[in-house]
């Protein structure tokens, strides 16, 4: 029991009511809406596939998208913990914590927010949502850990003045246990995003938070050494600041400072760009994979991740949220809830497993460990050196036969998937199982979805008025395939990615979906390649 819990609420929407009126108003116009997908939803779990695909437009993505609790499944959260979350909006973050730890009491200022929240997580008996302030719960040192998760840039309004940051932070830190530690999330000032032009997520202008706000905004996003300096003087021991992609909000990939040193290939890598532009989506001036190489090479990119995850302890012990020999995780959770992973880099080596347990079926994603290669991904070779399309295609097919005898893990082990190292093609993220797969089929998928991916880059290798079927047909042929490979690599692949979406390989669902991939199929054969 914590003090917050201790004390005699009214009661309102399932929430204890600490203050009946807020001067916070924060609302995105989506409550409403939200709020009816959590009432009628069957599953509400972290990884619900029901609220995950409800989501449409940003606002109800930012709610529901199971990707927000990514940069805490990053973090071990200890079991017994007692926590406050602060700023729990409608219970993404909520959620994933009322499945982790003991006890989570989550306070939210605004009502309509507050009252999904508690909705959502009603069936977790260590929740318990609040309608108020944090100045509102007890001041007393009740908690192992406090969450902060995009809610720093706005408690000054957008001040430039550091005072009311601070006072925030120093009022978090009183209300933590000893040992106890602040878990705090934010985009970065100074991200490659923004630096690339991207619109600053909170006032919707280009550079506006690189230039400083020279015309104010309503919030204020801190660069790296700033953010440390102001967690410092609060009274926080700083352990750790991590770099998040594309953001906190819907995180793909959480890195640690030494995986930039030791393994700079997958800092480049993993992150795709350009990052999405939440609500303000408009072409980027500056191409931003090709700023961010060049941040990685000059030694910048610890400073320009483009949002910052932060552990900071309340004294000198530490909550061992993030083991040492983690250099980085990153996650797939666009797909169905079955076939969601987790990849966590360790020093050479990349552990990967999935975040449900797998049952029997003709379609599964496996656990497995694969050393970290050094080399060029074979599309971009294949891209800048189109004269060499032959001689790549047939390294790949002969790292296909010999990966064949290996087990059922091949239906991932296309051109995409392999690295060209000194040592020759290696294949990587071979996670997918599909039962009865042969090597031909993959190779019938493997060409299909070369030409699809070199199409989209424009590929100078294709001719004038070149088709995706002519360019598939194209790369067949130097494989000894007939061209009328093209339609049945195309059935088994919507056949494939209806399966990933829907987590089921039978059903109306499965097939609904089956065709109208099979229909976007055949509008992307027929659609013309425009050469760079």
């Amino acid at each position: 029991m914590t003090p917050l819990r201790e004390l005699d609420l009214p009661e309102d929407a399932g929430c204890g009511v600490l203050r009946a009126h807020s001067e916070v108003t924060c609302l995105d116009g989506d409550e409403e809406l939200v709020a009816a997908i959590v009432a009628e939803a069957d599953d509400l779990g972290s990884l619900s596939d029901e609220l995950h695909y409800a989501g449409k437009t940003w606002a109800e993505q930012y709610h529901l998208d199971r990707g927000r609790a990514n940069v805490l499944r990053a973090l071990d959260l200890p079991a017994d913990a007692v926590v406050l979350e602060v700023g729990a909006g409608c219970g993404a973050i909520t959620r994933h914590l009322g499945e982790r730890v003991a006890a989570v009491d989550a306070v939210e200022p605004v009502a309509a927010r507050a009252g999904v929240a508690a909705r959502r997580t009603a069936d977790l008996p260590g929740v318990r949502v609040f309608v108020g302030l944090t100045d509102d719960v007890p001041d007393e040192p009740a908690y192992d850990l406090v969450f902060v998760i995009g809610v720093l840039e706005y408690v000054g309004g957008g001040a430039k003045s550091d005072d009311p940051y601070q006072r925030f932070l120093e009022s978090l830190r009183r209300r933590l246990k000893p040992g106890g530690a602040l878990v705090l999330a934010i985009e970065n000032q100074f991200g490659v995003k923004y630096l690339a032009g991207g619109p600053e997520d909170h006032s919707g202008k280009r550079w506006d938070g690189v230039r400083g706000y020279p015309d104010g905004a309503p919030a204020r996003t801190f660069a790296r050494r700033p953010l440390e300096r102001l967690l410092e003087r609060s009274g926080y021991r700083v352990d750790g600041v991590y770099g998040c992609f594309p953001d906190y909000k819907i995180t793909r990939a959480v890195f640690a400072d030494p995986l930039v040193e030791r393994h700079p290939e997958l800092v480049r890598g993993v992150p795709r760009f350009p990052s999405p532009d939440w609500g303000h989506e408009e072409p980027r001036p500056v191409d931003e994979e090709q700023l961010w190489g060049e941040l990685v090479t000059a030694g910048l990119a610890e400073q320009t991740w483009n949002s910052f995850l932060v552990v900071a302890g309340a004294d000198e012990q530490s909550p061992g949220l993030w083991p040492g020999d983690r250099l980085g995780v990153y996650f797939n959770t666009e797909r169905a809830r079955r076939w969601c992973t987790r990849a966590e880099v360790l020093d050479g080596r990349i552990r990967r497993s999935p975040l449900v347990a797998q049952v029997p079926d003709e379609v599964s994603v496996r656990g497995y460990e694969e050393p970290v290669l050094t080399g060029r991904p074979m599309l971009s070779v294949l891209t800048d050196e189109p004269w060499r399309a032959e001689e790549l295609l047939r390294g790949w097919r002969d790292v296909l036969h010999r990966e064949t005898g290996a087990g059922s893990a091949i239906w991932d082990l296309v051109p995409h998937n392999v690295v060209v190292t000194d040592g020759g093609p290696r294949a990587i993220d071979l996670e997918w199982q599909v039962d009865g797969v042969t090597a031909a089929e993959v190779e019938e998928r493997g060409l299909l979805l070369t030409a699809d991916q070199l199409a989209r880059d424009g590929w100078s290798g294709a001719g004038s008025h070149t088709t995706v079927r002519d360019l598939a047909g194209w790369l067949g042929v130097l494989l000894g395939h007939a061209p009328d490979y093209v339609d049945r690599a195309a059935e088994r692949e919507a056949r494939f990615q209806a399966v990933r979406i829907c987590g089921a390989s039978s059903g109306a669902g499965l097939r609904r979906e089956q065709d109208y991939l099979r229909a976007a199929w055949r509008t992307r054969l027929g659609e013309v390649v425009v050469g760079r």
